[in-house]
């Protein structure tokens, strides 16, 4: 009689590591092993991971004896083999290892190691009677510890298995995971006030409101208030934040509604909205119908369409009536947004159309949140539920569920850097990611724009994807009238008020006066962009880093915007002593405070970074926007983001050199595009909007291409450019950034890393160069760049990029150096 063949288990482990690794099954867990369900193993002498299986064989490596995994984790795969293939490409194009991609991909709560800590659940009473021997164990543990770690389970229980034990205790309520609890927020919620079901009868409500006016007055006002604001918002709910101030109301007051059956409240997601479990058929006009058309047709032949549809065209409406004819055919479709942060309204108009069907996945859920929505999006295949969560709306991580029958992948504003992950590895482009995973399930894919990309363009004139234009607003509602400010001239002239044109003056207060809104656009947070010694010109700097500290004036204080160094600001000139400090450029606090001065009696809110730090701050300002609590709206370029505003009239953009200027390639295509996004939130509703752009160099052709709002004319200036110098789309490019404490070791490095991808790839290597902000956090950049023609074949050069960078870790002074490889930089 023969012995069974020994099973072993090829894993991915969460780490930067090249290889995957193989590990032997022990008998009783044959039966529970499978691929893409999680295991725990022992990794070098003492650290414990949940790894994901890959392949179970019967081959025994070489060279080593097998460590046994410890436990199986899973009942059901967690990953499936779509997910497999897309993290096995995003590792091979990007140069990085599975385990970073899987570590990117996966839930917090789904990747446990030896160091994760356990803590007791703060809902758990205590009662340790109910504990098995060893769970007291424990719990006695943390009641003098608060935290262990899962070796300091292993060592107090001198156990090895010890997973199915702390499984267990989470499972029923004992203990958390420290990160999960740190993420484990009870989520705020937004109280929405709705009619109830009585008062939506038109007699009763006229009786009681003839009734009210005599007799309570108070709450006949604040009613007539909702039943206003109701009409104004039309289905998008009223909060009641919202009621009270605009009724300059009272808590008090409302309750005596609710006790009388007029009113109800109702505790909603303020991302999401309330449930709303109606399917609202998309009805879409003439021109819409035609270009939905077209890209059908176009699906024929080709799997990707670029829309080419200017600002307030209605797209939106596009997207969704194509997902509507997929849900009907009961697959998944994926709506990508480049930042869910600032995408609420999109959420609540989608949820209008698709109900239930719409799961969101953003970086503002908890981890267990997250978890959900990986579920049921994997889920999907064995339920085949149709009626609920086949549309996932998210921004860049989306892109990375694990989809089991995707149709259609929508990816919006398709040009956004926002896409772009820059750190960690894996530095994946989440739009080229999802024509990835499209491909893998042979979906249909839509990219849409004003303002497309360069190579998505491109690729649209050569016939790779098809191309279909959309350039008439929708309702026929004109663009934008375009006007420049020649700064240089109305500063000679002395017609500026402050950072403002006299031009720009004119048009605030004429919108102002007929109670309409303003948005000013500057691409710089803080109040001063520096401050200077106007005696020796000493520029105070980060200590960390090689940047200047940016003045914010609300807490009096210097910040670097890149480590979050601070200090007070300065009285006198460390290098003169002098006194006399200015301050230099403009951030979104100066201008807000130059409006305070211009217009005291309105109302001004800025939209930056600084601004919408906590949880629902960005929530409550554009809702107090839309709503026409403010009459100023002052931000970055969050303000460009698909926003829809409509007593929007004005728009400016308060210093276009500064965008055109900055350092990259892509400077004037991020110029030409945050301008028009910028410019296309004017004038969105049966009215013409009014756009100012103040620019000391107003001949500049980027500027001229947005006045003349000719995107095919810049396209073809900027893809010359690009041909002349060997730049995308006609070269790939790989960024190799070199970073060391010590600055002359890393020349040296650099200098080697250079040599060595030389010998390889001969003039198509640049560098070593010392990039704008040479030093960050205490350690020194160095940069090298390698541009590969499109056309060569990709495997043959990543070959060579390997064969050079293996050379070249040989040395143990360049292994004391951090490498990361970027392709396809942003």
């Amino acid at each position: 009689m023969f012995d069974a063949p020994s099973i072993y288990v090829e894993v991915i482990l969460p780490l930067a590591v090249a290889n995957q690794y193989t590990y032997s099954v022990p008998e009783e867990f044959v039966s529970r092993i499978g691929e893409g369900k999680r295991v725990m193993v022992q990794f070098g002498k003492q650290k414990i991971y949940a790894a994901v299986i890959r392949r179970i064989h019967h081959e025994a490596p070489h060279g080593y004896t097998p460590k046994p995994i410890i436990q199986v984790l899973d009942d059901k795969r967690v990953v499936n083999d779509f997910q497999f293939r897309l993290w096995e490409w995003i590792a091979f194009y990007y140069l990085c290892t599975t385990g970073e991609v899987m570590q990117a991909s996966l839930p917090s709560v789904f990747k446990m190691q030896s160091e994760t800590r356990i803590i007791f659940n703060p809902s758990f009473d205590r009662n340790f009677e109910s504990l098995t021997d060893r769970e007291y164990l424990i719990a006695e543990a943390l009641e003098i510890k608060g935290v262990l770690s899962l070796q300091d389970i292993s060592a107090i229980l001198d156990l090895r298995t010890i997973m199915p034990l702390v499984k267990s205790m989470i499972d029923r309520g004992i203990i958390l995971l420290e990160e999960e609890a740190k993420d484990k927020y009870k989520e705020k919620k937004e109280v929405i006030v709705k009619l109830t079901s009585q008062a939506t009868d038109e007699d009763f409500t006229g009786r009681f409101l003839n009734h009210a006016e005599k007799k309570s007055p108070r709450q006949y006002d604040l009613l007539m208030h909702f039943l206003k604001i109701k009409s104004e918002l039309k289905e998008r709910p009223v909060t009641r934040l919202m009621l009270l101030r605009a009724a300059d109301s009272t808590p008090a007051i409302l309750n005596q509604l609710i006790k009388k059956n007029i009113l109800m409240l109702e505790e909603v997601s303020p991302l999401q909205g309330p449930e709303i479990p109606i399917f609202e058929t998309i009805v879409l006009n003439e021109d819409q119908q035609q270009v939905k058309n077209e890209i059908l047709s176009l699906f024929d032949t080709k799997p990707v369409v670029l829309l080419h549809g200017i600002t307030s065209s209605g797209k939106t409406e596009i997207y969704m009536s194509l997902i509507e004819s997929l849900i009907q055919q009961g697959k998944q479709a994926l709506y990508l947004l480049p930042e869910i942060a600032l995408t609420t309204q999109m959420i609540g108009r989608l949820k209008k159309h698709f109900g239930n069907h719409l799961l969101v996945y953003h970086s503002k859920f908890n981890e267990n949140e997250r978890a959900g929505v990986w579920n049921r999006v994997l889920s999907f295949d064995e339920k085949r539920d149709v009626e609920k969560y086949q549309v996932i709306i998210g921004a860049r991580s989306a892109s990375l569920l694990p989809f089991c029958d995707l149709g259609l992948v929508i990816i919006d504003e398709e040009h956004e850097t926002s896409y772009k992950q820059f750190d960690p590895a894996p530095r994946y482009h989440a739009r080229d990611t999802a024509l990835v995973l499209a491909m893998h399930h042979d979906a249909k894919t839509v990219l849409g724009s004003a303002t497309p990309s360069v190579e998505s363009y491109y690729n649209a004139q050569t016939g790779k994807y098809g191309l279909v234009s959309l350039l008439k607003r929708y309702a026929d509602v004109p663009l934008p009238l375009l006007e420049i400010a020649d700064m240089k001239e109305e500063t000679r002239k002395k017609l500026t008020r402050t950072n403002f044109s006299s031009l720009l003056v004119k048009q605030m207060e004429e919108a102002l006066n007929l109670k309409e809104q303003v948005i000013l656009f500057q691409n710089r947070r803080g109040f001063a962009v520096m401050i200077q010694c106007n005696n020796c010109h000493w520029i105070p700097h980060c200590i960390y880093c090689d940047v200047t500290l940016t003045y914010h004036k609300k807490d009096n204080r210097l910040k670097c915007h890149y480590c979050g160094y601070s200090t007070d600001q300065p009285v006198k000139c460390a290098a003169c002593g002098s006194p006399d400090l200015r301050l230099r450029g403009i951030g979104t606090e100066r201008v807000e405070d130059d409006l305070a001065m211009l217009f005291p009696d309105k109302k001004i809110a800025r939209l930056d970074l600084d601004s919408v730090r906590s949880k629902n701050a960005l929530q409550h300002l554009i809702a107090d926007f839309e709503r026409r609590d403010t009459d100023i709206l002052v931000g970055t370029q969050m303000v460009t983001k698909g926003f829809h505003f409509d007593h929007v009239s004005t728009v400016a953009i308060i210093n276009a050199d500064g965008l055109i200027h900055y350092p990259g390639f892509r400077s004037s295509e991020r110029s030409y595009q945050l301008m028009v996004q910028v410019s296309g939130r004017a004038g969105r509703k049966n009215k013409q909007g009014r756009v100012v752009i103040q620019a000391y160099n107003p001949a500049n052709p980027v500027i001229q291409f947005v006045l003349k709002n000719d995107y095919e004319g810049f396209y073809h200036a900027e893809l010359e450019e690009r041909r002349k110098f060997g730049y995308p789309p006609f070269y790939r490019i790989i960024e190799f950034t070199l970073k060391h404490r010590d600055e002359k070791k890393l020349e040296a490095i650099a200098v080697n890393l250079h040599k060595d991808l030389k010998s390889e790839f001969g003039s198509r290597v640049m560098g070593p160069v010392q990039p704008v902000i040479s030093r960050i956090k205490n350690l020194h950049i160095r940069m090298v760049l390698l541009k590969v023609e499109k056309k060569a074949p990709l495997q043959a050069s990543y070959k060579l990029i390997h064969k050079a960078l293996d050379f070249f870790k040989q040395e143990q002074l360049n292994r004391s150096a951090i490498l990361h490889m970027d392709v396809d930089p942003y």
